[in-house]
């Protein structure tokens, strides 16, 4: 009985351990779903340089964090209405992908790069890419995408990208 008891206990801290972690940890962002409207294929944009929009996600928590920040394809059920997943990740750079100890109430911060290849083929098209940032290295994690939508210009004559 004394045994049964005994694990009881310590399948209850655990739980409790977990649930303390997951409330003691968070990261957010303003960056949630980012449009960059008219778009020319053959150019590069910055968000950071053209828009003055970097990528920020924030600690929430009360813990220093070690983040990672990955590109990903979205899914045929995540993807808005009237957009198609981006043809290739490599069309997006990320300044930085990983940060070290970021401290409680601090941010890290890197430029979002997108390349459009030089193709007609992509004139016109509207394009959906996720990038989703997440702590690493610890038991539980805490991670959120964000939404960058590219609309490529139909017009070849325009000359400037718009970034929302």
């Amino acid at each position: 009985m004394m045994k049964i008891l005994r694990t009881f206990i310590l399948v209850g801290l655990d739980v409790l351990f977990v649930i303390l972690c997951v409330f003691a940890s968070g990261i957010s962002t303003g960056f949630s779903e980012i449009k960059l409207e008219n778009l020319q294929i053959g150019k590069s944009y910055s968000t950071n340089k053209d828009a003055g929009l970097p990528l920020e996600i924030v600690n929430t928590g009360e813990n220093p964090i070690d983040l990672k920040i990955e590109l990903l394809t979205a899914g045929p059920s995540e993807l808005k209405e009237g957009f198609e997943p981006v043809p290739d990740l490599a069309w997006i750079k990320l300044e930085k992908d990983e940060f070290k100890n970021i401290k409680p109430k601090n941010s890290a911060v890197t430029d979002v790069v997108i390349s459009i290849p030089n193709d007609e083929k992509y004139r016109g098209k509207k394009y959906q890419v996720y990038i989703w940032s997440h702590t690493v290295g610890t038991s539980v994690g805490v991670g959120l995408k964000s939404r960058l939508l590219l609309n490529m210009d139909k017009d070849k004559h325009n000359k400037a990208g718009k970034l929302e």
